[in-house]
């Protein structure tokens, strides 16, 4: 598999919850939480399907539905069902460059050292209510990139890594990053979206050897938001001067 990093996580732990200030987000693995199964026909009625769940400590899924899918565009709230892949031990035929097994996306070292890997093809509804709590990794930018390029090779057999992955990626990093620093100072996250729609206060200008000038921002009339693939540090500037607001 190309393109795949050598460590693709920004938090592990083999039990959860990691993170806690951590906005869920696309990418996210929990633990013990109810996966629904493929359903099979009822023995007792021809014609007939039965439904399965599994759940307990060895019910692994990775979250795979972005957040502009996930969360309410109004109120940012998670909705109330999302889109989750079971996670199941990895083939024991396939490991790195992790080439191959397209309906697969790898997960090395995940729980206690094993490697695991995520079921594209087993994508399943679970209550967003069951994965709070329960997290024990978050992918790190290029692993997400490799997340949407293996997505896109299962389903479509897209070969390549478009810009817009990356740029996707990196956009939906800085937002949780930012996200999850607001609730870490207020124990909160509300208000943080509002924030993010307020206008953006500008980028510095350097002078000739490369250094910032102070206070030479000028606004650039987006907002907050508009800005999160390419003022990281800006954004990032702005937010703690906010939080150190009383």
């Amino acid at each position: 598999m190309r393109y795949f990093p050598g460590d693709p996580y920004l938090f592990r732990q083999d039990d959860p919850h990691v993170a806690p200030a951590r906005p869920i987000s696309q990418g996210d693995v929990f633990t013990n939480i109810p996966l629904a199964g493929a359903a099979t026909p009822d023995p007792r009625q021809a014609g007939t399907w039965r439904g399965r769940a599994k759940t307990g400590e060895k019910a692994i899924g990775i979250l795979v539905t972005h957040p502009c899918a996930s969360r309410s565009r109004t109120t940012f709230k998670l909705e109330e069902v999302v889109s989750v892949a079971p996670i199941r031990k990895r083939p024991r035929d396939w490991g790195p460059p992790w080439n191959g097994h397209l309906r697969y996306f790898p997960l090395p070292g995940l729980r206690h050292g094993v490697d695991y890997a995520a079921d594209l093809n087993a994508v399943c509804p679970v209550p967003s209510a069951a994965l709070e709590g329960h997290r024990i990794a978050s992918l790190n930018e290029a692993a997400l990139v490799a997340l949407f390029h293996r997505l896109a090779m299962n389903q479509i057999r897209y070969p390549e890594i478009p810009v817009h992955f990356e740029t996707e990626a990196h956009k939906l990093l800085v937002e949780t990053e930012l996200w999850q620093r607001w609730t870490e100072v207020r124990g909160t996250d509300e208000g943080f979206q509002a924030w993010l729609n307020q206008p953006f206060g500008g980028q510095p200008i350097e002078d000739e050897m490369g250094n910032v000038i102070a206070g030479s921002e000028e606004p650039t009339g987006d907002d907050r938001r508009a800005r999160l693939g390419w003022n990281r540090e800006e954004l990032l500037t702005e937010l703690e001067r906010t939080l150190a607001e009383v």
